[in-house]
């Protein structure tokens, strides 16, 4: 089974490994094999910013990314090599000024995706964990301009009253590309019923997001069964062509080896979750599109 991944922390990876000789080309020597185990064919190459980097530093970061991306040997922005990917941004906390020039200037540099704020409380929007407050004018702004250049939008991580304002300022679909459901754990980060249907009726998706502790509470080790259990009940309240998977993988960060749910440990192990669903009786279509189809359909829209 192909899989597509909406949500990746790869990017900070590769730029916190730059200064390490044996480490330049850790995008092809270190997760390109994990990807061809669990063929991942289609990511998100992710650079999060936390609240603390200023447009300097988004920059700097980017474009490292970038470079080591145009460089691979195995990666490429199009389909001439083995996997394709997109930038994305988790966290806008550099866009203090200039908003559209800013947004532009993501754009030029294959940025695809992104979140306006992270957890924090920037100049532009504020994390659920945060609080729950209106988008600021500058925040308008970049759903403005993100519509205008084409980019995709991601509630991942805003809090609920930034989630209704963007849902009700964007003319595109929004997503929630790692995000859970409330319906069956009360995550300040996972979605209510209400956002669901409010992404439903945007045309939008939901990336699934196997972190156990989005599944459930830290210490219960949440299993893959528990997992599947949040795409079986987003089935049933908005229908599979919106659920994708934004995995946010972190086992390759030292000291969350064991962030994923019990049986799909990391990348190499994600074929279980497509055997999980078809034990689970979803049909073979509805599993490919879950997998895979429907995150590419909705991404090669903006790539």
């Amino acid at each position: 089974m192909r899989f597509a991944n909406l949500h990746d922390d790869i990017g900070n990876d590769i730029y916190d490994h730059k200064d390490q000789k044996d480490q330049k080309d850790r995008l092809d020597t270190f997760h390109y094999p994990r990807f061809k185990q669990g063929n991942m064919c289609f990511s998100a190459i992710v650079c999060c910013f936390d609240g603390g980097q200023d447009w300097n530093t988004m920059c700097d970061t980017i474009r490292y990314v970038e470079n080591a991306i145009l460089h691979s040997k195995h990666f490429s922005f199009d389909d001439t090599k083995d996997i394709q990917v997109f930038m994305a941004v988790e966290g806008m906390c550099g866009i203090d000024k200039d908003p559209e020039e800013r947004i532009d200037w993501l754009y030029m540099h294959h940025v695809r995706l992104a979140s306006l704020c992270w957890n924090d409380d920037n100049a532009l929007a504020c994390g659920a964990k945060k609080g729950n407050k209106p988008l600021t004018d500058l925040g308008k702004r970049v759903i403005k301009e993100m519509n205008q250049v084409n980019m995709a939008i991601d509630t991942s991580h805003c809090c609920e009253w930034n989630f209704y304002d963007i849902a009700r300022i964007s003319t595109k679909p929004i997503i929630a590309s790692h995000s859970n459901v409330k319906g069956l754990y009360n995550h300040y980060r996972n979605l209510s019923d209400p956002q669901l249907q409010v992404i439903q009726s945007k045309n939008g998706l939901i990336g699934g997001i196997p972190v156990r502790w989005f599944v459930d509470k830290k210490e219960n080790n949440a299993t893959l069964e528990d997992f599947i259990q949040v795409l079986i009940y987003i089935k049933e309240k908005i229908g599979t062509n919106h659920i994708a998977l934004g995995f946010d993988f972190m086992d390759y960060i030292p000291g969350m080896e064991d962030s994923n749910v019990i049986g799909m440990k990391d990348i190499t192990q994600i074929q279980n979750i497509a055997t999980a669903l078809q034990e689970h009786g979803f049909a073979q279509q509805e599993i490919e599109d879950i997998c895979f189809n429907n995150a590419y359909n909705f991404m090669k829209n903006y790539i």
